[in-house]
């Protein structure tokens, strides 16, 4: 039975611990949720216990009856799971499921709106990774849950906090676990009716407030369940709704990259800064339904819809120069340190090139899951149990950028160290419109869809005595289809100071912004950037930048821009835009279909206080993918092509035998070891299987082709392809091991303290490699292609410790204080082949060492402080991951200067966040209190890597403190 442990500050409600004890990532539900338990004997025990809970919740309640829950939990548990529960029905104890989810040891999230972007912060995260990966398998009460964003699991951050009951992570497995988790398995988890023992009522309303964006934005969630014995048997509905908004402001600040100039001294590029506001409304709806016409059976009916709307836009200033070409000012005070630029006025011939832009993102994404299933009790030992799901989502959303250029005459920058830069400009110059022009637009569309049909059954038989205690076999058959349409980044120069002398003239500045009636200064504004990064840095005063109408107004917006400027091109240029289309070079169209089997058998020595289980998981995956494969287009090679385009479709097929074994033993009087291996597998993203390839002919390099040739051999040729996808990948395999040692030292008050060993040995990494594949020609001939294209290939290892503790301190002449702490402690070493296109390259060409895996931080913590007494509640939870890598040449961070292709590597500095809640309960019905995030005002750093001119924090982000006032009833 796998049951999670729950970390200390959490109120449960008593009438939900029949449910919230006993979290399963089992694809079964019904009125009790638990997998059923191993023996006759097991479940008596467990009935009796769930007796004693209900007797007492009249008398046992808030945070000390969850933590002495959590500790029967964990204590009865066979598998590695940790677990969070709603301090009140529709409240976890954060304000977003991704931040509740890093309060459990060895999960972090990052604080970036993308993983892999470092130019844009995130106030309630995203990213989640447990024990340093992002392979997470995602549930929704133990079954498949998704988000259509190209990928496999559910963006975390778009499903309503309120509709949750608890979340479970698992850190190993099953056999009778859905494969697919191989950092680990995230199950989100709703109330049922038949949690409550009649009717229940609850709601709560909140009021948002950011000391940033000055906003305020409401919250509200309500529930009503109620059961009833009719003469068709018990039956019990539940609806809860929630709706959710945000509004948060971030500034950033940046110094780019350092370039070795003429006179050898290292000089940035130049430096920059930006200011996001940003807008999300998340809503939710759920639906229950329970019906029991017998004490041996149970039927059940669940819809699940979750909504969010994200909306942001950004100003943003940035260079966008030649980094070749900057100097130092001489005649201006400056500062180098062992040839390492720290402080002076910047400047190149012609003015510093920089960009203004408005960028503006508008995204919805839906999912709705549908199931239904059944339990049914043969005899006193025997179950069988089964469930149908029929799961929908979609994503739309643009992402538009319109920029303005301005040549500004100098940057002042001084380093500040660890703090903000000191930048400055010449104001005069920036707060003059006639000496901007229009720079580029640039947009990027997602249009998505994602359904799967999911059916399971399973069968238990307990036996009352003997070494064997249970055995267990199920199956599950899914059916799953994904559309993906992603146009990429579809950036379009409109002027730039590169077109002088062959696209526009020469000599002479670039035309200006009032191009037209249409396109002029009406479009933009002076933006003055008040209250920047709250006062704490010093920026230059305002620059000119397009309104924020101008972005979101694409397509005809861009139409419009681009059509004025045709006039002044000399080459090129004139009557090229063209608005992308959602054609099917963008589109892929995956259909997967898997078949699964288990058998698992219980056993134990209860004698000896010894228990476990072992099993085998097999599972065969077909999958096919539909593209277009594009031959070249070599004049030279005719018998190769014509540039034209032929549907293909790729079928995949591969099998996965996942063994797992799992022992608990009880060797002395409340001291309790644990050991688990399993196999685990996490399946390509939709996004890596794409069929979709380029071919490319080119003639070799030192050959040319006789006068008059029409044809050459193909020996002459080289024949090439790049892609970012490969519908041939098989899954990433690890296996896992989890040894762990528990002592409750105060068993009857919640007091306990564990450690938990953890390895991963993993293989067959997605990375991308050349290698020779063989593709026909319009001759009819097989010809060999160099393509390039993510690969299974390499492996490595991650070992790790969590240690944790909670208890309450009893002992105090004062009641009611408590404490919760973890840390976890990871270490991860590679044998993969670095990606060809994400070889990390300084600006001088040089390479690097090793670096470590992406998104892994070494350490991470939890600490929390708890005082309950009496009809207060207050808790202060502090949160903190160390440095970790983000991306390699991410934007920013790369580029192709003095022939060198650079790609710098990016680590998010350590970050820690203070949260923390005050309520007040009026009576048992009536909860007034105050929800408070980012008390302390983190600063987010980022640090670029690079060799001769030292490392340098990159970036600096500062984001709102926020508030919740926050009325909770329940009924």
């Amino acid at each position: 039975m796998a049951i999670a442990m729950s970390v200390a500050l959490l109120y449960v409600p008593a009438q939900a611990w029949a449910q919230q004890a006993t979290p399963t990532a089992a694809d079964s539900q019904g009125a009790d949720q638990a997998v059923p338990s191993n023996t006759a004997a097991k479940k008596a025990k467990a009935d009796q216990k769930k007796a004693a809970t209900q007797l007492s919740a009249v008398v046992v309640t808030g945070i000390r009856a969850s933590v002495e829950k959590a500790q029967d939990t964990k204590r009865d548990a066979d598998t590695f799971v940790d677990s969070l529960s709603a301090t009140d029905i529709g409240a976890l104890p954060d304000r977003s499921v991704t931040e509740t989810l890093s309060r459990i040891p060895g999960v972090t999230i990052d604080h970036f709106l993308s993983q892999g972007d470092p130019e844009h912060f995130s106030a309630e995260g995203n990213g989640v990774q447990v024990r340093g990966l992002t392979q997470v398998r995602s549930e929704l009460n133990g079954r498949d849950s998704f988000s259509a964003n190209g990928g496999r699991a559910l963006s975390f951050q778009d499903v309503p906090s309120e509709l949750m009951s608890g979340v479970d992570v698992y850190k190993n497995q099953t056999a009778q676990m859905i494969e697919g988790g191989l950092g680990g398995t995230v199950n989100l988890r709703t109330f049922m009716p038949f949690d409550f023992q009649g009717q229940k009522i609850a709601a709560s309303v909140s009021e948002n407030y950011g000391d940033f964006s000055k906003k305020y934005k409401p919250s509200a969630s309500a529930l009503y369940s109620n059961r009833w014995n009719t003469s068709i048997g018990e039956m019990g509905v539940l609806v809860d709704v929630a709706d959710s908004r945000l509004a948060t402001r971030t500034d950033g600040l940046f110094v780019r990259p350092f370039f070795k100039n003429a006179s050898g001294t290292w000089v940035p590029r130049g430096a920059d800064w930006r200011t996001l506001l940003y807008d999300r409304k998340r809503d939710g709806a759920y639906l229950a339904f329970q019906w029991r016409p017998s004490n041996s059976l149970d039927l059940y009916a669940t819809a699940f819809q979750s909504k969010y709307h994200e909306v942001w836009n950004e100003d943003a200033i940035f260079v966008s120069n030649d980094p070749t070409k900057v100097m130092v000012d001489a005649s201006q005070p400056s500062q180098v340190n062992g040839g390492v630029f720290q402080s002076g006025r910047l400047t190149q011939p012609g003015g510093v090139p920089m960009g203004t832009d408005i960028r503006a993102s508008n995204s919805h994404s839906k999912t709705t899951d549908f199931s239904t299933g059944m339990k049914w009790r043969l005899g006193t030992s025997t179950e069988v149990t089964s469930s149908l799901q029929f799961v929908r989502a979609t994503t739309n959303s643009l992402d538009s950028t319109v920029a303005l250029g301005v040549n500004v005459p100098y940057i002042d920058v001084a380093l500040n160290g660890s703090n903000p830069p000191r930048l400055g400009v010449d104001s005069s110059y920036t707060t003059n419109p006639a000496n901007y022009y229009w720079g580029f637009t640039m947009d990027h569309q997602d249009q998505n869809y994602a359904k799967e049909l999911a059916w399971r059954a399973d069968i238990e038989h307990s036996f009352a005595d003997g070494f064997v205690q249970g055995v267990k076999a199920g199956v599950r058959l899914t059916n799953r289809y994904a559309n993906n349409i992603d146009t990429g980044y579809n950036w379009k120069p409109v002027f730039q100071t590169w077109m002088q002398y062959w696209a526009v003239p020469g000599g002479v500045p670039l035309p200006g912004l009032n191009l037209n009636s249409t396109v002029n200064t009406s479009l933009v504004h002076l933006d003055k950037f008040n209250n920047f990064y709250k006062g704490d840095a010093n920026i230059p005063s305002a620059f000119y930048a397009p309104v924020p109408s101008t972005a979101l107004g694409y397509p005809a917006s861009y139409q419009d821009i681009h059509a004025a400027a045709d006039p002044f091109y000399t080459c090129c240029y004139a009557g090229t835009y063209q608005n992308t289309v959602l054609d099917a070079a963008h589109t892929n169209v995956q259909h997967e279909k898997t078949y699964a089997a288990y058998a698992m058998l219980d056993f134990g020595v209860d004698n000896a206080n010894l228990s476990g289980n072992v099993g085998v998981r097999a599972v065969r995956t077909t999958n096919t993918a539909q593209g277009f494969l594009v031959y070249p287009n070599q004049v030279l090679a005719p018998y190769l092509g014509a540039g034209q385009t032929a549907p293909i479709t790729a079928r995949n097929e591969y099998t996965d035998v996942l063994p797992s074994l799992n022992l608990k033993w009880e060797f002395a009087p409340n001291l309790i070891t644990r050991f688990a291996f399993s196999k685990a597998i996490a399946r390509p993203d939709f996004s890596q299987m794409q069929a979709y390839q380029v071919l490319n002919a080119a003639v070799q390099p030192g050959y040319t082709p006789p006068a008059g040739t029409t044809s050459v051999p193909v020996d002459k040729l080289a024949l090439t392809g790049d892609s970012y996808s490969n519908p041939y990948l098989t899954p990433m395999k690890a296996n896992q091991f989890d040894l762990s040692l528990e002592w409750y030292f105060d068993p009857d008050r919640g007091g306990m303290a564990w450690v938990n060993f953890f390895h991963k040995g993993i293989r067959d990494y997605f990375r991308r490699e050349s290698h020779f594949v063989t593709y026909p020609g319009v001759d009819g001939n097989n010809y060999q292609y160099l393509i390039t294209r993510p690969v299974n290939v390499g492996k490595a290892t991650i070992d790790g410790a969590e240690i944790g503790w909670n208890q309450f301190f009893d002992f105090l002449p004062v009641k009611g204080f408590g404490m919760s702490a973890n840390y976890t402690y990871i270490r991860s070493r590679t044998h993969v082949p670095n990606d060809t296109t994400a070889v990390p390259v300084d600006t001088d060409g040089s390479k690097y060492g090793n670096l470590p895996a992406d998104g892994l931080s070494r350490d991470s913590l939890n600490v929390a402080g708890f005082y309950e007494h009496g009809p207060w509640q207050i808790r202060l939870a502090y949160n903190w991951r160390s440095q970790y890598l983000l991306s390699i040449g991410p934007n920013g961070y790369n580029g192709t200067d003095n022939n060198i292709p650079w790609k710098l590597p990016v680590f998010a500095d350590a970050y820690g966040q203070l949260d923390g809640s005050i309520f007040y309960s009026f009576n048992d019905h009536v909860k007034l209190g105050l929800e408070m995030n980012n008390l302390n005002n983190a600063e987010q750093r980022t640090i670029m890597y690079q060799n001769a001119s030292g490392k340098h924090i990159t970036s600096w982000y500062v984001n709102d403190a926020r508030y919740a006032l926050t009325l909770r009833v329940a009924f």
